[in-house]
């Protein structure tokens, strides 16, 4: 049994190997999301914030209402949301009940309850205050759009997408027609309704909406801004989500689509593989034209590139563009020992968890799939031999076959791809 507990820690770290390669990947600009969208969601903030943009939430106590938001982010919903009652009803009593000073507690109120698992009632709170907010500055104020957002939010939580899609909308519209389709103020409510669109799989929409904030960008900006480059890798990323992203059922189905921009006719066709591949070359010949562009960044670029065309077997291209940046990385051997020393998974479509039986159990194993892959020059997976399982025969099947559909960023010697034998890939289907 010890022999067996040895094998499992074996093949966890293999499979811990395999997952830190996943996310090389995606930090690589073509793979993960959640962190890559939070990070440019946070420039676009503060771009705006530098411009002469409206706040969000006027408050009489700016001191109270820092005071409440530190106990949000340290977990104090409860207490939080009884001081935000208790300044709410001292507020009426000063003020009455429909004074602009009640929006920002009451915001606090609904951030509040929707910690606590309360989405009712955070609705009930956030449109008061919006109520509140349109009462005294207009049906049209972009002050609203915070609150809005919340409101998706809670909408979506209790599972009203349709209604959560019209508070998206409606906010997009509101900055829309306060700032203009291409002002850089814009490109937040913009890139906000990107993300709720991709979410529910609204690609055409997601596309258009991308197209407009890339010119908007390439507008307001200098040429090869890292803003710039950072939306048009998320507009790629939207095509390499579309053809090899695993699609999660149960999101919300409703009909969407941006204010202010034209459908477009019935018979254009959109190409995953072309529009990425243009925006990907697009970045490449960026960065070459602008002053100070350093190799790392152009290989990152042409890496990019490379990967993409070899996903979607352009091999001749994708081979040319590998030794491109072999030879860009030949002043920086650490990155390139990383990039090319060893096959790179660029999609490898694991199978989801089984609910079958798993023979190690018994023997206190954690339950593996072990395969030795032989990958060529093409990236291909061309061998698969089984050296450990005790999985069932099924979930071993299964794992094969995603294994001989995979595609390999190849490794290189000398600046040419090699066939690698013998490659680990351990899966864990109960993960």
């Amino acid at each position: 049994m010890d022999t067996n507990r040895s094998r499992s820690r074996k093949y966890g770290l293999m499979l811990l190997a395999w997952s830190t390669a996943v996310s090389l990947l995606g930090h690589a600009d073509v793979g993960a999301l959640d962190g890559i969208d939070n990070d440019l969601m946070a420039r676009l903030t503060m771009r705006a914030a530098d411009l002469d943009t409206p706040s969000a939430r006027p408050t009489d106590d700016p001191g109270f209402a820092a005071d409440l938001q530190h106990k949000l982010e340290l977990g104090e919903f409860a207490e939080v949301a009884d001081e935000a009652q208790r300044h709410l009803a001292e507020l009426e009593v000063e003020r009455g009940r429909y004074d602009i000073a009640l929006a920002h507690p009451l915001t606090l109120l609904g951030d509040a309850r929707m910690r606590m698992d309360d989405p009712d009632g955070a609705l009930e709170a956030y449109d008061r205050a919006r109520y509140i907010t349109r009462l005294q500055e207009g049906i049209q104020s972009v002050r609203q759009s915070a609150i809005l957002y919340r409101e998706a939010r809670a909408l979506a939580a209790i599972g009203d997408y349709p209604s959560a899609n019209d508070r998206h909308e409606f906010a997009y519209d509101l900055s829309l027609r306060a700032y203009g389709r291409d002002d850089p103020r814009h490109m937040v409510a913009t890139y906000r309704l990107i993300r709720w669109y991709r979410h529910h799989y609204k690609f055409l929409p997601t596309h258009l909406l991308f197209e407009q904030l890339t010119e908007a960008a390439k507008t307001h900006l200098p040429e090869g801004d890292p803003l710039t480059i950072a939306i048009m890798r998320a507009h790629a990323r939207l095509f390499h989500d579309k053809v090899f992203g695993r699609r999660t059922l149960g999101r919300g189905l409703f009909h969407a689509w941006p204010p202010g921009i034209s459908r477009p006719p019935p018979w254009r066709t959109i190409s995953s593989f072309d529009e990425g591949r243009a925006i990907l070359g697009e970045i490449v010949e960026t960065l070459d034209a602008a002053p100070g562009t350093i190799s790392g960044e152009r290989a990152t670029a042409l890496l990019n590139l490379a990967d993409w065309n070899l996903l979607f077997a352009e091999y001749p291209r994708a081979i040319r563009h590998y030794r491109e940046v072999w030879n860009l990385l030949q002043s920086d051997p650490g990155r390139q020992q990383v990039v090319f020393s060893e096959p790179t998974p660029l999609f490898l479509p694991m199978p989801r968890k089984s609910r079958g039986t798993y023979r190690g159990w018994e023997d206190g194993e954690d339950p593996t799939v072990g395969l030795a892959l032989t990958v060529n020059r093409r990236g291909k997976v061309t061998g698969r031999k089984t050296v450990h399982t005790n999985s069932d025969r099924l979930m071993e099947h299964r794992v094969r076959m995603a294994a001989k559909r995979a595609r390999y960023r190849p490794a290189f010697r000398d600046g040419d791809p090699v066939t690698v034998r013998g490659f680990p890939l351990a899966y864990d289907p109960a993960d």
